[in-house]
């Protein structure tokens, strides 16, 4: 790979040579990495442009990608300490140059898991997350290696992403389907090791979860995923989703319903027009079928009676309705919702 194109200014002198071997390709110096920002600076390295990488015009999106780290070597674990320790003293290239030398390990972490989803660059995406979280949260003096630590965090990003989408049902709604998900399978492979059968009842005991929540994750982790749109085992043309039941109401019901209350209403406004006492049709109408009804106290200082008495008219009232509603619709009322109604 050449290092000069015609239409880019040759690279600059000093520091930075020493960071590019005779052929141009990538060569820190772990003994040299005062120039790696300025080597780095807006990470705009010309062996990353798409014009000297070659691809051809009807490459995927993951080709391309893989194609371009190929060109990013791989930092020893004494060159990635020093970048860690410049990003810690707000070096913000150092911790550029850290997460492109890394992306390798991102792809290679995700390929793992690239048999429960098949876009593999989903899975690249959130391990790059978790590999830029790492950075932010990565202490260089512990004594552990940055690409070990890492992992942990690529590992978590990709995982909670599978959780969050590889089931139509969402496993992680709460923490013990979280703590199952990331765990099952091993608690069972601990299980059978110590000789014991990994039912639901011990694998809740091992993890200190509920046995309901074991059962449930399970089903979802061991079965495949049914899709709503496939044909119905033994239809031609009608798909799963189809035939399952609604948890929404009965259209037919819906309809009844309505015209029930249709007709329940139509009824109220007739029985409200027969009552000629006032106190009786000023109780039925601001009190019965009001929508916000007036306290038996004010009735009764309206009419100049004791709510008691109020309330006696109104059982009456309740009682004539019942009567009329019964003579107007017959056995199709049913007896709770006629009780609601009034």
């Amino acid at each position: 790979m050449t290092t000069h194109q015609d239409n880019q200014p040759p690279r600059k002198q000093g520091k930075v040579e020493r960071f590019v071997d005779e052929n141009g390709d990538m060569a820190l110096d772990s003994t040299s990495l005062d120039g790696v920002s300025e080597l780095f600076g807006d990470l705009s390295l010309p062996l990353m442009r798409e014009s000297e990488l070659n691809l051809p015009a009807n490459a995927d999106p993951l080709s391309a990608y893989l194609a371009r780290l190929n060109y990013i070597e791989p930092l020893s674990a004494d060159e990635q300490q020093q970048l860690a320790e410049r990003y810690t003293d707000e070096d913000l290239n150092a911790g550029k140059v850290l997460v492109m030398t890394n992306l390798r390990l991102v792809v290679k972490l995700a390929r793992e898991y690239q048999r429960r989803w098949t876009n593999l660059l989903d899975l690249i995406q959130e391990g790059n997350v978790g590999l830029a979280e790492a950075i932010t949260r990565y202490d260089p003096y512990r004594g552990v290696k940055f690409t070990s630590y890492a992992q942990y965090w690529i590992r978590a990003m990709i995982l909670n992403y599978l959780m969050n989408h590889i089931h139509p049902v969402k496993i992680g709604s709460s923490r013990a389907g979280r703590k199952l998900f990331y765990n099952l399978k091993k608690a069972r492979r601990e299980l059978q090791r110590q000789g014991e059968e990994p039912t639901p009842a011990r694998i809740a005991e091992y993890l200190e979860v509920d046995e309901k929540e074991v059962v449930r994750v399970a089903a979802q982790l061991d079965a495949p995923p049914v899709y709503l749109d496939a044909q119905a085992p033994g239809h031609e043309k009608t798909t799963i989703g189809e035939l399952m039941r609604s948890d929404g109401a009965d259209p037919e019901e819906v309809v009844t319903d309505y015209d029930l209350v249709s007709r329940l209403r139509e009824a109220m406004d007739a029985f409200g027009e027969e009552i000629e006492d006032d106190r009786e049709h000023a109780i039925w109408t601001k009190r019965m079928v009001a929508e916000e009804a007036t306290s038996l106290v004010d009735l009764g200082d309206e009419w100049g009676v004791s709510k008691e008495r109020i309330r006696q008219v109104e059982v009456q009232i309740r009682e004539d309705f019942r009567c009329f509603l019964l003579d107007r619709l017959g056995d199709k009322v049913k007896k709770e919702f006629l009780e609601r109604m009034t």
